[in-house]
């Protein structure tokens, strides 16, 4: 469980669309590494904040790196200025218990995050359940988790629809759903540049691509294909396993292939008023009927 560079660059998206606004209280399942690489997150702050980020980085970075207690001064960046962290085995967890199973004493959070926590748990709806109800009402929730081609990585690969679906049976709003395609290639671009920027709107995948679900998987399937014969990611497989030589053959079972793989990124705001159980989704058979996102608001 970490956040890099995309992540970081996903997370400024979402203040853009307002979606942080007036909330204090963030908690996280599972304390997240920050793992962006010092010179990209100052260079991420300027570009996005405009302002001068030699304090928070003093805040959040040692020499080189984020440190791995840095997660109240990193996500202060967003507006919440109340950290908490809830985990089964981890030390600098705040609140120790399963996942798997419900949540009653605890206080309730302006924003809940799950970036690579639900996936790993056997009984994945109750992750849900979980952060339902530990988000006030009007409360965030922020979701990255496997889309495609993730074997092995925890239980389960969710499918896009259930994030569309369980917005419309429990009246959430769609802040922003994000397919970001070759991630870790994606992701390791991003370190390398370090004040390159990833254009979410670009990305070959979109939310409208959900309408037909035929042709949305046909489409997955072709642009992981793409993914793999592109040179960036033979560039980037092979900068993991640079003793195989520059004559290795690629693809092979030589190469880290398994870093081939799709993640997406979902924002949703629980409705206001008074707190109701959770509405369990039902996949609709005839595919997926879109819900409109926010836009971004444009820089001053």
């Amino acid at each position: 469980m970490a956040i890099g560079c995309v992540h970081t660059e996903w997370l400024f998206r979402v203040l853009r669309k307002g979606a942080f606004d007036g909330r204090t209280s963030i908690l996280d399942l599972g304390p997240q590494d920050i793992q962006t690489g010092r010179k990209f997150l100052e260079n991420s702050i300027r570009r996005n904040l405009a302002i001068d980020p030699t304090s928070d980085i003093a805040a959040i970075c040692d020499e080189q790196n984020p440190r791995k207690d840095c997660q109240p001064e990193y996500y202060r960046l967003f507006g919440p200025k109340e950290y908490k962290s809830a985990d089964l085995t981890d030390d600098r967890a705040d609140y120790r218990f399963d996942l798997n199973s419900p949540i009653e004493e605890l206080p309730r959070f302006d924003v809940v995050t799950d970036f690579g926590t639900a996936e790993h748990v056997y009984n994945i709806a109750q992750v849900f359940d979980t952060m339902h109800k530990l988000l006030v009402p009007g409360g965030l929730a922020l979701h990255c988790v496997p889309a495609f081609a993730f074997p092995n990585h925890g239980f389960y690969t969710p499918n896009p629809n259930l994030f569309i679906e369980f917005a419309r049976a429990n009246n959430y709003e769609l802040v922003d759903f994000s397919y970001v395609d070759n991630m870790f290639v994606r992701e390791r671009t991003l370190a390398l540049a370090e004040n390159g920027t990833l254009s979410f709107d670009r990305l070959p995948i979109q939310l409208s691509d959900l309408d037909n679900t035929q042709a949305f998987m046909t489409k997955v399937v072709l642009q992981f294909y793409s993914n793999i014969r592109s040179a960036e990611t033979k560039s980037a497989l092979k900068g993991l396993a640079p003793s195989l030589g520059r004559w290795a053959p690629y693809p092979s079972d030589k190469h880290h292939m398994c870093y081939v793989f799709d993640l997406m990124f979902v924002a949703m705001i629980k409705p206001q008023g008074e707190h109701r159980p959770l509405n369990a989704p039902i996949q609709r058979m005839e595919g997926v009927n879109l819900i409109p996102q926010r836009e971004e608001r444009l820089p001053p």
